[in-house]
C-alpha cells in the first residue's frame, strides 16, 4: 500500500466503523421480549419507543423504572431512548444501572453500554463493555463486530481482524459481509505497510548507527594523531631545551675552570720573584 493510500485509509475506516456500530444498536433492544403489561407506564412507553417517539417514551419509561416490579427490559428501552435524543451520558448511566439490577439482560446492557462509550469516544471502556457482553454470551455476533470497530479506533488492527473474522463466522449471511471483508483487507494492507515501515526505520537506524561508528572512529583517529604529533612536538621541544641547558651549563663550567688556573699562576710568579730579591 503506497503512502497516499495509507494517508486516507484510517479516516474512511473510522466512518465505516460508526455506521456498522449504529446499525447494530437498536436491533439489540428490539430483540428483547417485553414484559406482558397490557396497560401502564411501561407498556405505553414501550409503544412510544417502538413508534420512534423517544421524547414521549422517556418520561413514561422513567416512571416505569420507579415501579416496584419494573420490567427488566425497561433499562434498555430507556437508555436507548436517551441515545436517540442525544443524551449519551444519561443513556450510559441507565445501562450501567440496569447491569446492577437483578434479572436483566446483561449481554444486551453491556453491549449498549459499549455503544454509548464508543459514541463518547471512550474507546477503552467501549472495548471493556463489549468484552463483558461476550463474556455473558460468547456466541453473540454483534458484540464481536462492535468490539472490532472499537479496536480499529484503538489502533489494535490484528485484534480487530480476529473479531471481524469471528463475526463473519457467526453471521456468514450478514448483509454487511462484503464491507467487513473489505475492511479486513484494508487492515491487512495497513499492517503490511506498518511492517514495511518498521523494517525501513530499523534499516535506516542501523545505517545511521554504522555511519556514526565510522565517523566516531575517524574522529578518534584524528584526535589520536593530533595527540601523537603534539607529544612528539613537546618531546622535541623538551629535548631542545635540555640540550640548550646542557650547552649553557658546559660553557659556564668551562669559564669557571679557566679563571681558577689564571689566579694560581699569578701567585706563584709573585712568590718566585720575591725569592730572587732576597
Amino acid at each position: 500500500m503506497d503512502t497516499k493510500h495509507h494517508t486516507h485509509t484510517i479516516p474512511v475506516l473510522c466512518g465505516f466503523c460508526i455506521l456498522l456500530l449504529l446499525n447494530f444498536f437498536v436491533p439489540c433492544v428490539h430483540a428483547q421480549q417485553s414484559a406482558s403489561f397490557e396497560q401502564g407506564a411501561f407498556a405505553e412507553g414501550e409503544r412510544m419507543f417502538r413508534t420512534n417517539q423517544p421524547e414521549k417514551a422517556i418520561p413514561l419509561l422513567q416512571k416505569a423504572l420507579l415501579e416496584k416490579k419494573a420490567a427488566p427490559s425497561v433499562y434498555n428501552y430507556l437508555g436507548t431512548a436517551y441515545m436517540q435524543t442525544g443524551n449519551i451520558r444519561k443513556a450510559l448511566d441507565v445501562f450501567l444501572q440496569g447491569i446492577e439490577a437483578a434479572g436483566t439482560d446483561k449481554k444486551s446492557l453491556y453491549y449498549n453500554a459499549g455503544n454509548a462509550s464508543f459514541l463518547l469516544a471512550d474507546y477503552a471502556k467501549a472495548q471493556e463493555y463489549f468484552s463483558l457482553s461476550l463474556a455473558a454470551d460468547s456466541s453473540w455476533a454483534p458484540s464481536y463486530l462492535n468490539r472490532a470497530n472499537t479496536l480499529v479506533y484503538l489502533g489494535k488492527f490484528r485484534e480487530a481482524i480476529d473479531d471481524y473474522g469471528n463475526y463473519l463466522a457467526l453471521a456468514p449471511d450478514s448483509v454487511q459481509g462484503s464491507e467487513i471483508r473489505r475492511m479486513i483487507g484494508v487492515l491487512n494492507d495497513e499492517l503490511a505497510f506498518r511492517e514495511r515501515e518498521a523494517a525501513r526505520r530499523a534499516e535506516e537506524a542501523e545505517r545511521i548507527k554504522k555511519e556514526e561508528e565510522r565517523l566516531q572512529a575517524e574522529r578518534d583517529r584524528i584526535a589520536a594523531e593530533k595527540a601523537r604529533l603534539e607529544a612528539e612536538k613537546a618531546a622535541a621541544e623538551a629535548e631542545r631545551r635540555k640540550k640548550l641547558l646542557e650547552e649553557v651549563s658546559a660553557a659556564l663550567q668551562a669559564g669557571s675552570s679557566t679563571n681558577v688556573s689564571a689566579g694560581t699562576e699569578g701567585v706563584l710568579d709573585y712568590e718566585y720573584e720575591e725569592a730572587e730579591l732576597q
